[in-house]
């Protein structure tokens, strides 16, 4: 037996690292899991964009949903994804949601959705890929839209479907940056002012919230804000660092798509283009 999922990336509005408190937005950037049962107490993962990239999680998300199951078995987990690992870009997120869809439909199991991103943000807990829980990068990957989302107690405090006319440019460099891996210990200095854009983008003012939490958490991680910076010069509506980077995200109108590309061009790494996604994984 085998079925597959797919769901897609996000960008971080609000990072919620500082304060457990967050917000992100979906992108069409895609991720697919395939899981096959068979008979031998095994679980064989197949990450096709990057083979280097540890199972860990794959194997925790397969085995919390067999644990509502009274079956024993072993199965082949497959995974396809747009989504650049290690960048920032929710991909661990978008891995997690769509292999504990694709479990439950191999199983026959029916969650709602909360029950879903539950699971989904205990496996990145348990394998450790994430601070807080990243329920915010968890929902705009599964529920698409813009989310705003309080971590700590994992509740969903508004989600709204955006306007998905904007482009979305991502700039991602060579280097990857492990949220596991990261030193977030002077983040306290920086909670208030996260506290302030966080309220911003529960108020609907989510292109200016991203672009002050990604000056904010760029001095705070002390990564380079110079892609951010670029892009709002070229009429970007809203740029800044998404998660702990490395990656820069932009959103502007279509018609500035290659004058932002133009002037990131000169930084080397990757340039990729997507749009805003409001529609919820299957």
């Amino acid at each position: 037996m085998s079925s597959i999922s797919t769901v897609h990336g996000a960008i971080s509005i609000i990072n919620a690292i500082a304060t457990g408190k967050g917000s992100a937005l979906g992108i069409s950037l895609e991720t697919r899991a395939e899981v096959v049962l068979n008979s031998e107490n095994f679980i064989e993962v197949i990450i096709n964009n990057d083979s280097q990239e540890e199972p860990t999680l794959a194997n925790e998300c397969f085995r919390l949903v067999q644990e509502k199951t009274s079956q024993s078995c072993g199965a082949k987990i497959i995974i396809n994804s747009d989504i650049p690992i290690g960048s920032g870009l929710k991909s661990s997120s978008a891995a997690a949601n769509a292999i504990v869809l694709a479990s439950l439909k191999v199983f026959g199991l029916k969650l709602d959705d909360q029950e879903i991103l539950d699971l989904s943000v205990q496996a990145s807990r348990n394998s450790g890929v994430t601070i807080t829980g990243a329920l915010d990068d968890a929902a705009a990957s599964f529920l698409g839209g813009l989310v705003v989302t309080d971590n700590l107690s994992n509740t969903i405090l508004s989600r709204i479907a955006v306007d998905d006319d904007y482009s979305i440019l991502l700039h991602v460099p060579e280097q990857k940056n492990y949220t596991k891996n990261v030193d977030y210990s002077n983040s306290p200095e920086f909670s208030d002012y996260v506290d302030t854009v966080f309220n911003m983008a529960l108020d609907g003012n989510y292109l200016n919230a991203m672009t002050l939490n990604g000056m904010i958490y760029s001095e705070m991680l002390k990564q380079s804000n110079r892609a951010a910076i670029l892009a709002l010069k070229n009429n970007a509506l809203a740029a800044g660092l998404s998660g702990t980077g490395p990656s820069v995200a932009a959103i502007c109108r279509p018609e500035n798509e290659s004058s932002i590309s133009d002037v990131w061009s000169i930084l080397g790494g990757d340039i990729i283009t997507a749009k805003i996604n409001n529609d919820k994984g299957m």
